[in-house]
């Protein structure tokens, strides 16, 4: 069973809500059958948090939450970290999902195009520091223009790292720029320093009902 404190780790709170609120049935008719990208959210990133905020596209409309703060910094060139990445494979995605929620804070953003986000490739999810992009990671390790995302006709997502500084990560592999990977649920990403898994709504609504299998 998932503890109440998972939920007060899970941001934003409308999507724990829906969760909680609505059968499988109904979770899926508000987010479908798109992926979500599940951030990490490390004790001090304020500005990260306040970034996914600022892109949060609502169920039943497109309006992305108001900006907050500035962005006046440039990207810092990190390290490499040796410490390997969780990569797919769980028998229980559910159950994964949860113990990772439970691991700190995280942020959930669908991946879809925004109102207000990058116009200038409409068949592209852009993911940066810059405000304009359509998911916004505001950390001193993500490029202005760090990669996109993208959906082939047969529904298949697939990411690009757009020549970024300090590299997008698919599990181990660093992905070289401007060739596309594709991606599957309970696959770890990290865009620089921050880290993410995508997942699956039925596998979030199932983590967050206590572990309950979507079938």
């Amino acid at each position: 069973m998932v503890s109440g404190k998972v939920f007060d780790n899970v941001s934003p709170a409308e999507i724990v809500e829906a969760a909680l609120s609505n059968d499988l049935r109904g979770f899926l008719t508000l987010y479908g059958d798109t992926l979500l990208l599940v951030v990490r959210l490390r004790p001090g990133d304020t500005e990260l948090a306040s970034g996914l905020g600022a892109a949060v596209i609502h169920s039943g409309t497109s309006s992305p939450a108001q900006a907050v703060g500035s962005m006046e910094f440039h990207t810092l060139v990190q390290t490499p970290s040796d410490q390997p990445l969780v990569s797919r494979g769980t028998s229980a995605p559910e159950a994964e999902l949860a113990r990772r929620l439970s691991d700190g804070g995280h942020f959930i953003v669908p991946l879809r195009k925004r109102t207000g986000g990058d116009a200038l490739y409409m068949d592209r999810i852009s993911v940066g520091r810059a405000r304009n992009k359509d998911i916004v990671l505001r950390h001193q390790s993500v490029s202005k223009f760090h990669c996109w995302f993208e959906v082939d006709d047969n529904g298949a997502f697939y990411v690009t790292d757009a020549g970024s500084k300090n590299a997008t990560k698919v599990n181990v592999m660093s992905l070289t720029a401007r060739e596309r990977t594709r991606v599957e649920p309970s696959d770890v990403i990290r865009f620089g320093s921050v880290e993410a898994v995508l997942c699956a709504p039925r596998v979030l609504w199932g983590a967050l009902n206590g572990g309950k299998r979507s079938g």
